[in-house]
C-alpha cells in the first residue's frame, strides 16, 4: 500500500470515522499499523494528528501496547512527546512495551537515548528498567567473550572434525551428565540447542575445503581426534584429550549463554507477570501475577499427551489391519519394528489429520517423498541406532565402567563384523540411498526403489554447504535445530550421530521440516485447504452443516474477507479462523506468534462475526442454507490453530483452540490423550505391556448437542485428566 499525498492514518481514521461502526475508530486504525504492510509505516503513524488524539483509555489495550513495542524497536520515527505522554498516563504500558521490544541486548539502540531522556523528565519510573537491562547488557557480554574465548582451539578444525568432538563428548555424557556452571546436569535439549548454535558458528566461518570429504580425509582425522578417545594409545592422545577437555568447555559455556538467554532474557522480554529490579546491587526477580511459566510448562505436557493420543490412534489402526500378527522384520527386532511402525503411523494421522499433508509430499528441491515411507525410515533409524549403539553403549559400560572403553569396545565388536558402531558415522550418499533400499520395498517395487530411497535421505537431509551459504548469505533460518534434519550431509558423504538420532521426536522434526523450513513447497496452499475441509468434515459428522470459504454479500463482507468456515447445530452459529504453523521451541517463537499471527486472526474473526451476523439479517437464502430457524442465534467466534499456545486465550474477545482439541472433542475419544512415552519406557523396563489410555469415557454426560459441544470446549473438559 503506498502513501497519499496527506497522511495515511488520518486519511483511514476520517474514513472510519465517517462509518456508522461498532468498533472504536481509534483502535481500527492502530490495528491496522501493527497487523498491515504500509510503505512508510512509522513516520506516518506516529507523525500522524490520530496518535496524538488517541484517547488514554486505549494506552493500556494489548493492540497499542504492540504499536509501542514496534515503535521501540525501529529507529525510522520519534515522537518523544507522545511517548513522554504515555508514560505519564501508563507507566506500565511504556515498561511494557520497551521489555517487549528485546531491546535489552541491543544496548547501542538508538530509541535508548530516548529512554534515558524519557527517565530524566519522569524520574523513578524507568530507573528499575534502565539499572536491569544494564546487568543483563554485562551478563551477555561476558557469556559471549566465554564462547568466543572458548571456542578458539577449533577454528582451524575441519566441521567434520567438529562434528566428530561433538559425537565423543556426546557418548561420554551418556551415562554421566554434562555439569553447567551452576552444578545442574545439562539436559539433552539444552545439548542440542548448543550444539545447533556451534554448529553455525562453525558453518559461518567455514571454507571450501569443509565441505570436501574423501576415505582418506575421514581417517586422517579420525585417526588423528577420533580414535585416541576411545582406543586409547599413546599416539596422539594427549592432542585429541586436551580438545575434548576444551570442547566440553565451549559446550559449558555456549549452554550457559543459552539459558541465560531463556531464562533470564526471554522472562524480562515476554513473562508480564515478573517485575524485575535491583536491590543490594543484585538482580531481583518478583512475580506480581500468575506466570506464563505454567503455561509453558502445560503446553509442555499437552504437546507430549497428544503425541500419546495419535499414537493410540494409530495403534488401533495396526491392529484393524492384521499387521499386529504378522513378524516386522528378524524375530530380534520384531518388537522394536513394531513400535516404530505404529509410532511412523501415529506421526503420518497426526500429519494428515491436522496439517493437511497427503501420501505423497513434493519438497523444495522437487523430490517427491512417499510420506508414510520417510517416517517409517526415521523410526526404524531411531530404532536402530538405540539398540545398536546407545544401548550397546550401556552394556559394555555397565561391565567396564569407563565411556572411552565403553565406547571402544561397541566400535571393535561392530569392525569385527565388517559394521560401523563409532560414535560417529560415515558413508557414501549412494550408499547410504543403497543402505535402505529395503524399507521402500512394495507391491509396485518388490526389490525397493532407488528413487524413494534417495527422496527418503532428501527429506531428512541437512546439506551443510547449502546451510552455510543461507546463514551467511543472513537468511531468517537461524531457529532451524539440528535434530530437525538429522541425516547430514558433507559433499558426497552422508554423516550421523547416533546420539542424536536417538533422541529424535519424529513428530516434531517432521511437522517443523514441512511447515518451518519446507514453507516455500508449491503444494503449502492445498495442505492449508485441505486442513480447512477436514475440520469442517470432522463438525458435519456429528450433524453441523458447515459452509466453508464463504464471503458475506453485505457492505461488512468485503472487510471480513473470506471466512473459513462456518458450522451451525441448534441454532448456534460458529465461524472460525483456521490458522496452520509449526512446533515453536522457544518462548520467543511463542510471543511472536501470539503478537504477529493471533492477534491479527482475533481481530478477522471480529470482522467475520460481524459479517455474518449482518448476512443473518438481511439475507433469508444464508439463513435458511444454515438452517438457523430463529433470528437470534447464538454466534461465537473462534481461531483455530494447528498450535497448542495460548489455547482458551482470548483474542479481540475470541477464544483461541487448537484443531486437535476440537478434533478430539468431536470424535469424543479424549481418552485417549495419554503420556505415551512414559508407558513405553515402564514397558520396556518391567517387561510386561502397559495400557496407553485411561477408560473410555464421553465427554457428553447428557448426549452430543450445540450447547454440550460449546460446554466441552469452553471448558477445556478435553483435558480434564491432565
Amino acid at each position: 500500500m503506498s502513501e497519499s499525498a496527506s497522511n495515511y492514518f488520518d486519511d483511514l481514521f476520517l474514513r472510519l470515522s465517517n462509518k456508522d461502526l461498532n468498533d472504536c475508530p481509534y483502535q481500527l486504525v492502530i490495528e491496522a499499523y501493527t497487523h498491515k504492510q504500509i510503505t512508510n509505516k512509522h513516520d506516518l503513524f506516529w507523525n500522524s494528528h490520530v496518535i496524538s488524539e488517541v484517547p488514554n483509555s486505549l494506552y493500556k489495550t494489548e493492540e497499542f501496547i504492540l504499536a509501542l513495542t514496534t515503535y521501540f524497536s525501529q529507529e525510522a520515527a520519534t515522537n518523544f512527546q507522545i511517548i513522554a505522554n504515555v508514560l505519564v498516563e501508563a507507566p506500565e504500558t511504556i515498561v511494557i512495551a520497551i521489555r517487549r521490544s528485546e531491546l535489552v541486548l541491543n544496548e547501542n539502540h538508538t530509541k535508548w537515548d530516548e529512554i534515558h531522556k524519557l527517565a530524566v523528565q519522569c524520574p523513578d519510573i524507568l530507573d528499575d528498567l534502565i539499572a536491569t537491562s544494564k546487568v543483563f547488557q554485562a551478563a551477555y557480554r561476558e557469556r559471549l567473550d566465554s564462547v568466543r574465548k572458548n571456542s578458539e582451539p577449533f577454528k582451524l578444525l575441519s566441521l567434520f572434525e567438529f562434528l566428530s568432538f561433538s559425537a565423543a563428548y556426546s557418548f561420554s555424557h551418556l551415562v554421566e551428565p554434562a555439569i553447567d556452571y551452576d552444578g545442574g546436569a545439562i539436559s539433552t535439549s539444552s545439548q542440542v540447542r548448543a550444539l545447533t548454535n556451534l554448529v553455525q558458528w562453525k558453518l559461518v566461518h567455514a571454507t571450501a575445503r569443509d565441505f570436501i570429504l574423501n576415505e582418506s580425509v575421514i581417517i586422517q582425522s579420525l585417526t588423528k581426534y577420533h580414535i585416541p578417545l576411545i582406543l586409547p594409545s599413546d599416539q596422539n592422545r594427549v592432542t585429541a584429550n586436551t580438545l575434548l577437555m576444551q570442547f566440553e568447555e565451549l559446550m559449558r559455556a555456549q549452554v550457559e549463554l543459552d539459558e541465560f538467554i531463556l531464562r533470564s532474557i526471554h522472562p524480562f522480554c515476554f513473562d508480564d507477570s515478573l517485575y524485575f529490579s535491583i536491590k543490594n546491587e543484585k538482580l531481583q526477580m518478583e512475580h506480581v501475577n500468575g506466570s506464563s511459566a505454567d503455561n509453558w510448562v502445560r503446553n509442555g505436557n499437552r504437546k507430549i499427551m497428544l503425541r500419546g493420543y495419535w499414537f493410540n490412534m494409530a495403534l488401533d489402526t495396526f491392529i484393524l489391519s492384521g499387521l499386529g500378527d504378522k513378524q516386522i522384520g528378524s524375530l530380534e527386532n520384531h518388537e522394536r519394528n513394531q513400535i516404530a511402525y505404529v509410532k511412523a503411523l501415529a506421526c503420518e494421522l497426526e500429519l494428515v489429520s491436522v496439517y493437511g499433508l497427503s501420501e505423497f509430499v513434493t519438497l523444495d528441491n522437487g523430490f517427491k517423498v512417499d510420506l508414510f515411507q520417510a517416517l517409517l525410515s526415521q523410526e526404524l533409524m531411531v530404532a536402530f541406532y538405540i539398540k545398536d549403539y546407545v544401548e550397546a553403549f550401556y552394556e559394555e559400560y555397565t561391565e567396564v565402567q569407563n565411556w572411552e572403553q565403553a565406547a571402544g569396545l561397541v566400535a571393535m565388536k561392530g569392525a569385527a563384523k565388517g559394521q560401523n558402531r563409532f560414535p560417529i558415522t560415515w558413508s557414501l550418499w549412494n550408499e547410504k540411498v543403497r543402505s535402505i533400499l529395503g524399507w521402500t520395498v512394495s507391491n509396485d517395487f518388490p526389490r525397493g526403489n532407488i528413487n524413494a530411497a534417495e527422496a527418503i535421505l532428501a527429506f531428512w537431509q541437512l546439506d551443510m554447504k547449502k546451510f552455510s551459504k543461507q546463514l551467511i548469505d543472513g537468511l531468517p533460518i537461524y531457529h532451524q535445530q539440528i535434530s530437525e534434519h538429522p541425516i547430514i550431509k558433507i559433499g558426497n558423504h552422508c554423516i550421523l550421530l547416533p546420539w542424536l538420532m536417538s533422541t529424535q521426536i519424529t513428530s516434531l522434526s517432521s511437522v517443523n521440516n514441512l511447515r518451518r523450513f519446507g514453507n516455500q513447497r508449491k503444494s503449502l496452499k492445498d495442505e492449508t485447504t485441505r486442513i480447512e475441509n477436514q475440520l469442517g468434515d470432522a463438525f458435519e459428522k456429528k450433524g453441523f452443516t458447515v459452509v466453508r470459504n464463504f464471503t458475506a454479500g453485505n457492505p461488512l463482507g468485503s472487510g471480513a474477507g473470506e471466512i473459513d468456515l462456518i458450522c451451525v447445530l441448534d441454532n448456534i452459529v460458529i465461524v472460525i479462523e483456521v490458522k496452520s504453523t509449526f512446533y515453536r521451541t522457544t518462548k520467543k517463537e511463542v510471543f511472536y506468534h501470539r503478537d504477529k499471527t493471533l492477534r491479527k486472526a482475533g481481530i478477522q474473526v471480529r470482522k467475520k462475526v460481524d459479517a455474518v451476523k449482518n448476512e443473518l439479517k438481511i439475507n433469508t437464502t444464508f439463513k435458511h442454507k444454515l438452517q438457523v430457524t430463529t433470528d437470534s442465534p447464538q454466534i461465537v467466534g473462534w481461531i483455530a490453530d494447528t498450535s497448542t499456545e495460548f489455547d482458551h486465550e482470548l483474542f479481540s474477545g475470541f477464544t483461541k483452540v487448537s484443531i486437535e482439541e476440537l478434533l478430539i472433542a468431536l470424535a469424543d475419544n479424549a481418552h485417549y490423550l495419554c503420556n505415551q512415552e512414559q508407558t513405553l519406557s515402564s514397558s520396556f523396563e518391567s517387561g510386561e505391556q502397559g495400557g496407553f489410555h485411561s477408560v473410555e469415557s464421553s465427554l457428553y454426560d447428557n448426549g452430543f448437542s450445540g450447547d454440550e459441544f460449546l460446554r466441552v470446549i469452553e471448558q477445556s473438559l478435553v483435558w480434564r485428566n491432565e
